[in-house]
């Protein structure tokens, strides 16, 4: 495969081809989705790939035939006819300055002037939709049926989730169901609908109208539409990765690509293909070093919030249903629904009767994450950093006595806000987030036949096993520890296998007990 130049900031397909950056060739996706309907929706996370391929779309309906030589549509597509596009990006819009309304009224008008259609100004308020539906009636008549392609449809909406900002959501909710709701009796001058966004919580409120619209979010034909396979990584990327083996001289081939889909990979959609993000993907190949690219482009400041609010702390794997995911308003924000439309979450398994398995879809955004939470919850200028680290040198040198001493500092150093909602499963999220930042191998909620232990911390010569108890007592844990025998599955390792009880008490917000036992190995 040709070397191809990567296009790291440029969504733009026409920009792409004529400068001959690389493109991964998903035309084949618009050629089936134009044939085979007219109306759909798709969520995807943050730079996953939807702006490129609103933009590949608007290109072939415009008919620009030289861009696509050589993709898997060129040879399909009527070429011969065209048809005119309106194409609206929310995340472009200046409407934190100038209100919805008026920033969609300002982005209509220039598409009035660009078709060169008299623009008449309605203040009414049915003002939006009467000049919605001249623009697609007028275009229709002069150009033929429009294709109307959304990008970012909900970036007014998720700007303000916060508490103090939902009205403000509610009311752009408002205006854009007025605004959509043309599209209900439009249909006679529309080719073509595709509406992108990150998340899918207003989905039914704002298109309750548009009985057609196909979802694609969680549509298996259509998994793979954004984002890099396996296979395209390979076909169209092995040169950019050749280039990172010749710095990096202590990989193999074979173990630079495990490295690449342990840090980038694992995104789903339906429990089957795994997807890179393309962009972490591309600023690893162009850095050649493995950082947390994607996540730092957004910091998820407002899902920090919200998980401390509802003292929730993102575990290991877990059970939930799709209806679930789907299910949840401005009214009704699931932290869980939010972490899987942002992409902070996503589908390991997919079984029958909609039950699927969420996870964490790869390093990068698992260990930044934690730290992300972590960062927050203990200032650095508390000594955060350093804490961290010395409480890593501890496991290591297995000095359990100091590893509680930094563990009870750290709980003190925790602003009150944090307690606000005090249970065992906060005390119990803050310890797995703080040991993920550790860099050791650690496991939450660890099932066995015997039950499931809270966490299992495992160095190079020992594994430790932690309970953790509220208002009980140490005792307490460390029977459930021996009595349960949750061990049981590491007697053939030959560490030493160590069980730790850890009472909270929540008067004093504070390690109250700890209790430590050896744990013998059957004869």
């Amino acid at each position: 495969m040709e070397k191809l130049v990567l296009p790291l900031s440029i969504q733009q397909f026409r920009k792409i081809r004529e400068r001959n950056l690389l493109y991964i060739d998903k035309t084949e996706y618009i050629y089936r989705l134009v044939n085979e309907g007219e109306s759909y929706f798709l969520s995807r996370p943050r730079r996953f790939g939807k702006s490129l391929l609103l933009s590949t779309m608007k290109e072939a309906f415009l008919g620009s035939k030289n861009l696509f030589e050589g993709l898997a549509i060129y040879d399909k597509w009527d070429w011969s006819v065209t048809n005119p596009v309106i194409h609206l990006s929310f995340a472009d819009m200046d409407y934190q300055s100038l209100g919805l309304e008026k920033a969609i009224r300002y982005e209509l008008r220039k598409i009035y002037s660009e078709y060169k259609i008299e623009y008449i100004e309605h203040k009414d308020e049915e003002g939006l939709k009467t000049i919605f539906k001249n623009l697609l009636e007028s275009l229709c008549k002069k150009k033929g049926q429009v294709a109307f392609l959304v990008d970012e449809y909900d970036k007014p909406i998720i700007d303000y989730l916060n508490k103090a900002d939902l009205p403000q959501a509610k009311a752009n909710q408002k205006i854009m169901k007025t605004f959509y709701s043309v599209l209900k009796d439009a249909s006679p001058y529309l080719r073509f609908v595709f509406i992108t966004g990150v998340s899918k919580f207003s989905k039914v409120s704002l298109f309750s109208d548009l009985n057609n619209l196909l979802d694609l979010t969680m549509h298996k034909r259509y998994s793979t539409m954004t984002g890099i396979t396996q296979a395209e990584l390979v076909h169209y990327l092995m040169p950019h990765i050749e280039d990172v083996l010749k710095v990096k001289p202590q990989y193999s081939l074979e173990t630079l690509l495990a490295s690449i889909k342990e840090w980038y990979n694992g995104y789903s959609w339906d429990g089957i293909n795994s997807l890179y993000n393309p962009y972490g993907t591309f600023l690893f190949l162009d850095n050649q070093d493995f950082l947390s690219f994607w996540f730092e482009s957004g910091s998820p400041s407002f899902l920090v919030k919200k998980m401390q609010e509802e003292a929730y702390f993102p575990v290991e794997s877990f059970m939930t249903t799709i209806n679930l995911l789907n299910q949840y308003d401005l009214d009704n924000l699931r932290t869980v629904s939010l972490m899987f439309q942002a992409g902070y979450l996503t589908i390991k398994e997919r079984y029958e009767f909609g039950e699927v398995l969420l996870d964490y879809p790869n390093r990068e955004v698992k260990q930044a994450l934690f730290e992300f939470l972590m960062d927050d919850m203990v200032p650095i200028q508390q000594g955060h950093s350093m804490t961290v680290k010395d409480l890593n040198k501890h496991f290591l040198n297995n000095d359990l006595s100091k590893i509680k001493l930094i563990l009870m500092s750290m709980l003190g150093d925790l602003p009150y806000d944090v307690y606000k909602k005090q249970s065992e499963g906060l005390y119990h999220g803050l310890l797995h987030i703080l040991f993920r930042c550790l860099g050791l191998y650690m496991q939450s909620e660890v099932h066995s036949h015997e039950g499931r232990a809270d966490c299992i911390v495992e160095t190079p010569t020992h594994i430790y096993l932690f309970e953790f108890k509220y208002n009980s007592t140490a005792q307490t844990g460390l029977a459930q520890i021996v009595d349960t025998n949750y061990m049981q599955r590491y007697y053939a390792s030959e560490k030493k296998l160590i069980g730790i009880a850890v009472n909270f008490d929540s008067s004093t917000r504070q390690i109250s007990a700890w209790e430590e036992v050896e744990i013998e190995r059957p004869v």
